[in-house]
């Protein structure tokens, strides 16, 4: 099967749109987790605070995502995004 630079475009695409929608949702999710457990601020407004900006920082992995030059490259950021802010989370939790 021969694969055209029309069928690698639509694959690319393809790619980024999962990594979009993955990616962004983990961000998403764990920078609401973050914010919502570790504002100094009673607990009902951080987590308030929290969901209202994971919406600000899905909308911006989505747009990196797309405005990357490389697929790989757009993998690796959204990957080590989600690494970071598990990691902080995890650290400003404390053992347990």
């Amino acid at each position: 099967m021969n694969l055209t630079k029309k069928h690698l475009t639509a694959i690319d695409v393809t790619i980024r749109v999962l990594i979009a929608l993955i990616g962004g949702y983990f961000v998403a999710m764990l920078s609401a987790i973050l914010i919502g457990n570790h504002l100094l601020s009673d607990k009902t407004n951080s987590i308030i605070t929290g969901l209202m900006l994971s919406f600000i920082f899905y909308l911006i992995t989505v747009l990196f995502v797309f405005a990357t030059k490389t697929t790989i490259r757009a993998f690796v950021v959204v990957g080590g995004v989600c690494i970071l802010l598990h990691l902080f989370n995890y650290y400003l939790q404390g053992p347990q």
